[in-house]
């Protein structure tokens, strides 16, 4: 009996050339590269920014504060050398004729320079006694008096309006340490006479009297 002679087996395929094998350092050079190169493109990024992709760049939200620095500058004037301690007139106050300390007996003439007792003569200001060793009494037989509120320190024009509005004559007025009458002299000359001291045992008080120049 014959057998079917079986078909020829296919060639087997051809071999190509053995492949080499991959090396770690090979790998781990890819890798650096790859590692850098996303790098480079994150940088990339955030400096620049992708709008488009809704990235915003870290240089875009920097904000820049202006900030204003006011300096105030204070200066004081001097005051004004040979100032008066009399308060200012708005009418103009007349120079002053003659200023000083007085202690006073009797009668005082405030029109001589300097002032000088008129005894027994009638005088500017006229002192007669002291009351309860505090109140000197004055008076004047040929001036006008007025007595100066309290606290106030009138110049020459001030002293002529309140000589004028309320001065009187032979009348005696207590003034006591600190207080101040206003005169306008025999001769019309206006000035500010100031209790700064009673001597009861002496008979006498100390003055300090300021006569200006005529107004007129």
């Amino acid at each position: 009996m014959a057998f079917p002679t079986p078909p020829p087996h296919p060639p087997a395929p051809p071999q190509g050339e053995p492949q080499l094998k991959k090396s770690p350092e090979h790998w781990t050079a890819i890798a650096a590269l790859i590692t850098a190169g996303t790098g480079v493109l994150t940088f990339l990024v955030g400096f620049i920014g992708l709008p488009a992709a809704g990235v915003k760049s870290p240089a875009a939200s920097i904000e820049t504060a202006t900030a204003t620095v006011t300096t105030t500058v204070t200066t004081t004037a001097p005051a004004p050398s040979g100032a008066s301690d009399a308060p200012a007139s708005a009418s103009g106050s007349p120079a002053v004729r003659w200023s000083g300390p007085l202690l006073v007996s009797g009668d005082f003439n405030l029109d001589s320079i300097p002032p000088q007792g008129d005894w027994p003569t009638d005088g500017d200001i006229e002192f007669s006694q002291i009351n309860d060793g505090q109140e000197a009494e004055l008076s004047s037989s040929a001036a006008v008096l007025a007595v100066v509120p309290h606290g106030e320190n009138p110049d020459a024009a001030a002293c002529t309006v309140l000589v004028q509005t309320q001065g009187q004559r032979l009348k005696t007025l207590p003034v006591g340490v600190g207080g101040k009458l206003c005169v306008i002299t025999n001769e019309g000359r206006p000035a500010l006479v100031t209790v700064t001291a009673v001597h009861p045992e002496a008979q006498n008080v100390s003055l300090n009297a300021r006569i200006w120049q005529k107004t007129d």
